[in-house]
């Protein structure tokens, strides 16, 4: 009874705030940027082949690009940390009155009293770390153990781009082998999409704090547009250029 009564710890995942983020942004460019592009094609040509062959180019183009584009954008932010961290580092060594007094500025902004602050701040001067933590929180509002590595982050990008980008060709895949009907492979690949959103939109309020359903259905209806426009995009297309002619 004891147990049942006892509250739940509050878990913060700001650490894994970036990670989750690339995840997000991977699966989701895959399922919906690749899957939008196959059913654009399949709204124009009909044809199978066609669909899974523009489906896998896009694929591996938006792997490299989205995972290069990843890696550059957090290694050019890592550099922007590091330099305005140089900064501070150098304004503690080279101007630690200037520093103690901003310190002091912190806590009394804080509440504490003229001398607490004081004490504080003078305490803390001893320890160049410290007041280098203190600063990076306080002045420069940066938490840079929260961030991952480029590389890493990079990888992640491509790689659920790659595992999103193939759950909409599926059907398509396999009516190469076996002949399945082209709109049930179109139907199939649009329930695989939506599926997959669902799950990783229920997957998300871990961290998002929404409840499941509307975690769950802010991706379905966001991918539903997406794919839908892309289809009938791709029919109006298919009217006015038919495929013969663009061959």
């Amino acid at each position: 009874m004891e147990n049942k009564n006892l509250e739940e710890p509050v878990i913060h995942y700001t650490h894994e705030a970036d990670t989750f983020r690339t995840r997000v942004f991977g699966i989701q460019d895959g399922l919906i940027g690749v899957g939008a592009i196959a059913l654009g094609a399949a709204g124009y040509s009909q044809d199978p082949l066609l669909v899974l062959v523009t489906g896998l180019i896009a694929t591996i183009a938006q792997a490299f690009s989205m995972g290069i584009g990843e890696y550059i954008s957090t290694r050019v932010r890592n550099q922007i940390i590091q330099n305005e961290i140089r900064k501070e580092r150098y304004e503690i060594e080279k101007y630690p009155e200037k520093e103690k007094e901003e310190l002091k500025q912190f806590y009394l902004s804080k509440g504490l009293s003229e001398n607490e602050a004081e004490e504080i701040a003078v305490r803390l001067m001893k320890n160049k770390d410290i007041v280098l933590h203190e600063m990076m929180i306080h002045e420069l509002k940066l938490f840079p153990e929260e961030f991952e590595s480029p590389g890493k982050l990079g990888l992640i990008m491509a790689m659920y781009l790659i595992i999103g980008g193939l759950i909409p060709l599926l059907p398509f895949i396999v009516s190469v082998f076996v002949k399945i009907p082209f709109m049930i492979s179109v139907v199939i690949s649009v329930i695989l999409v939506l599926l997959t959103l669902g799950v990783f939109g229920l997957m998300t309020t871990k961290y998002t704090g929404l409840s499941k359903w509307r975690g769950a259905l802010e991706q379905i209806g966001t991918g539903l547009i997406a794919l839908v426009g892309s289809y009938i995009g791709g029919l109006i297309i298919g009217y006015f250029i038919p495929i013969h002619v663009a061959i």
